[in-house]
């Protein structure tokens, strides 16, 4: 859930703005929440928090741990592994600044708040995401597929699991040719993505391997 435009919600546990929510899919509270039965320190649907605008996510196909972006102001947009109970900074930490230019933190990171995996700057407004398992693009299997809203495009990251943590890079970044914004990405049975634009006249497109 986004912060709503203000910005300090998504460090007040006891607000469900700026943080990321868990639910069973019948509406009930997982009993395993950090702050279910402890309601005086938290809403206990809260999963995570210190979040400022996810617009996507993806459940890694080995770990089955989920993976989100977010939204910076003028840079900081971010790619995060989410985990029960961590706060991820904002607006404490960010590597963006304010929309018309003035600093909103001088700190990318701060003890006990989780850094992000990857970060954008400058921004390219990610949207849509996936983990790629196919066979069409065997290049691209176990890496990140991200849409993006103001760039058009699609940034392909390769992630690496090292030790007890990951190692994300940005190795392409394509579809700018097309001119529209990206919205959502799905993967196809035959491995083929399938893409969604965001615009008054917006396609659905099939991407498969050149021949």
């Amino acid at each position: 859930m986004g912060d709503r435009g203000e910005k300090q919600r998504a460090q007040d546990t006891l607000d469900h703005a700026g943080s990321i929510i868990r639910l069973h899919d019948d509406g009930r509270i997982p009993e395993d929440n950090p702050f279910y039965g402890r309601q005086q320190e938290g809403q206990p649907e809260i999963y995570a928090w210190g979040t400022r605008n996810a617009q996507g996510m993806a459940l890694h196909p080995e770990t089955r741990e989920v993976w989100a972006q977010e939204h910076g102001p003028r840079g900081g947009d971010e790619v995060n592994l989410i985990q029960a109970g961590k706060n991820y900074g904002w607006p404490e930490v960010t590597h963006g600044i304010a929309y018309w230019g003035g600093e909103i933190t001088p700190y990318t990171e701060k003890p006990g708040m989780k850094s992000p995996l990857w970060h954008w700057t400058p921004s390219i407004a990610p949207s849509g995401m996936l983990f790629y398992t196919g066979e069409l693009f065997t290049d691209w299997q176990g890496q990140l597929l991200v849409g993006a809203l103001k760039d058009q495009l699609i940034s392909r990251l390769e992630v690496q699991q090292q030790g007890d943590g990951w190692k994300v890079d940005e190795v392409e970044r394509f579809f700018q040719p097309v001119d529209q914004r990206i919205r959502a990405l799905y993967q196809g049975e035959d491995g083929s993505v399938w893409v969604l634009t965001d615009e008054s006249d917006g396609q659905i497109l099939r991407v498969t391997p050149a021949h």
